[in-house]
């Protein structure tokens, strides 16, 4: 009798260390499932280069006979820049060069009265976005330099390197990595600029206001 309680104690010790066992050895068997992968946040820090191309609504305006007239030109060139991020902001500088086409012509009496064109345009500026994932809005404003060319019956001319301002906006979208694609909208002024005509005995002084208004598709290639 001894001997048959002793066989089910020890019998019933090993099914319970067996059964105890069995959830660990379960458990090492399972396989590791591996970490889930994390796409990294779209970073808009770092040097880029691209080129841009659009229209430009020039105006040219003749102060001393509150004339004014406009033509829209075809706009395209080259940028380069720089950006620096903080969480979902961005703060940047960026200079380009563009060349215009067109020129702006007032007529009188079936004559070519007035002539003026932005013949090619410089800006230097900065800008300050906000990203919201892989695009971003900004606004821009900063330093422009121009070539205007200004002329009077087709006879007296006048081209001079003007120094203006220019302030706008854009939204800007990240195609991946290192390309972005984006539109910008820029309001130029060039200031005002003189032609002095006429015989040498009795000169004139025409003043001209130059300003145009752009619009420009910008792809970026981004380091």
């Amino acid at each position: 009798m001894g001997t048959k309680k002793g066989f089910l104690i020890a019998t019933s010790a090993g099914f319970a260390a067996a059964a105890a066992a069995m959830p660990s050895a379960q458990a090492a068997d399972m396989p590791i499932k591996a970490p889930r992968y994390i796409e990294p946040s779209a970073s808009w820090a770092g040097w880029y280069i691209g080129a841009h191309a659009g229209a430009a609504w020039q105006q040219a305006q003749a102060v001393d006979y509150g004339a004014s007239f406009s033509k829209t030109a075809f706009i395209g060139g080259g940028q380069l820049g720089y950006n620096w991020q903080h969480g979902n902001f961005v703060f940047g500088l960026e200079g380009d060069i563009s060349g215009l086409t067109g020129k702006n012509t007032l007529q009188s009496g079936g004559y070519d009265f007035l002539q003026s064109s932005i013949r090619w345009l410089s800006t230097s500026r900065v800008r300050f976005g906000l990203a919201v994932g892989d695009t971003m809005a900004y606004m821009t404003a900063g330093l422009a330099v121009g070539s205007v060319k200004n002329s009077i019956f087709g006879e007296y001319s006048s081209s001079k390197t003007r120094v203006g301002w220019t302030v706008g906006g854009g939204v800007e979208h990240m195609l991946n990595r290192n390309w972005t694609i984006g539109l910008e909208g820029l309001f130029v002024d060039l200031g005002r600029s003189n032609l002095t005509f006429g015989p040498s005995s009795k000169t004139t002084t025409l003043r001209f206001q130059n300003t145009a208004v752009i619009g420009r598709l910008k792809l970026n290639y981004k380091f």
